[in-house]
């Protein structure tokens, strides 16, 4: 297969996957949830209404159309013109482009789930709080031999630039390619810190749903750390080896896997919905 043929599909793949299955998986989740948990029965898990919450997600869905359009134009545009890169440009920054386009809706999407919660926090008028004991180590949420996987490619990445600055190819940054990846690195950490130690944005929710859901969340930014680091490392060795035509299908295909995995952390269900129930039905 020619390495345009493979582009191109990996291109439509991020296209399909990230614009249209995702959002597919995300919508049928909430409504599922609207269906299954009606507000007559669970009030405190609807601090605005069902149709507000429906008008969000059609909005969401056109957002989401509006960027598969815009990506099969990119594409038509290349396949129906003299052009040769996306954007008539280069395909690496397009496609960088591209993926911040398609994480619009996602942002929209997740700045009204930001604001959902903070109503039932204003709405919650429990005066009961409660803090349990629990875990707060990396290594109780992320199994260790991930953690050394990422430190193990991060010094694969460390020795690749080390290795490459004896003989550069052109466009290569030196040893500055070491800062980028060492802050990719501690962005990673942070992120796992932070949601460990983090407060849970659902008042009402279970210890155990939090504790479970802080375990996937960890274990995806885990995964998302030795991807990136497996990425980076893949992508200096095909530039050293003059393979830039393959870095380009590595790229898109990287970044549908890891929305793929991020997008896990927004079908998360919880396992006890009575919680949001009234206390005379708890009560029963």
């Amino acid at each position: 297969m020619e390495h345009k043929t493979m582009f191109y599909t990996a291109y439509m793949l991020q296209i399909l996957i990230i614009s249209v299955v995702i959002p597919m998986l995300i919508q049928k989740r909430l409504k599922n949830m609207l269906n299954e948990h009606p507000a007559v029965d669970y009030p405190k898990l609807y601090p605005v209404s069902a149709d507000r919450i429906e008008a969000t997600l059609t909005t969401f869905s056109w957002l989401n159309a509006l960027v598969v359009l815009m990506g099969l134009a990119i594409l038509g545009h290349v396949l129906f013109s003299a052009q040769v890169e996306l954007l008539g440009w280069d395909n690496q920054g397009a496609l960088i482009v591209y993926f911040l386009l398609q994480y619009m809706p996602f942002m929209y999407l997740g700045t009204q789930g930001f604001r959902y919660h903070q109503l039932m926090r204003q709405l919650d008028t429990s005066r009961h709080r409660s803090a349990k004991l629990q875990p707060r180590h990396m290594g109780d949420y992320v199994p260790a031999s991930w953690l050394v996987a990422a430190a193990l490619l991060y010094l694969a990445y460390i020795g690749t630039v080390i290795y490459v600055a004896q003989d550069p190819f052109e466009g290569f940054a030196g040893y500055w390619n070491i800062l980028y990846v060492s802050l990719l690195n501690l962005f990673f950490v942070f992120m796992i810190r932070a949601q460990i130690q983090g407060k849970k944005s659902d008042p009402y929710q279970t210890h155990h749903d939090r504790i479970q859901q802080q375990r996937l969340i960890c274990q995806i930014l885990a995964i998302g750390w030795v991807m990136a680091n497996l990425f980076m490392t893949s992508n200096m060795w095909l530039a050293k080896l003059d393979m830039r035509d393959l870095n380009v299908v590595i790229q898109s295909l990287y970044f549908t896997l890891i929305t793929l995995l991020m997008s896990l952390t927004s079908t998360y269900q919880p396992t006890d919905f009575s919680v949001y129930q009234t206390q005379a039905e708890e009560a029963h």
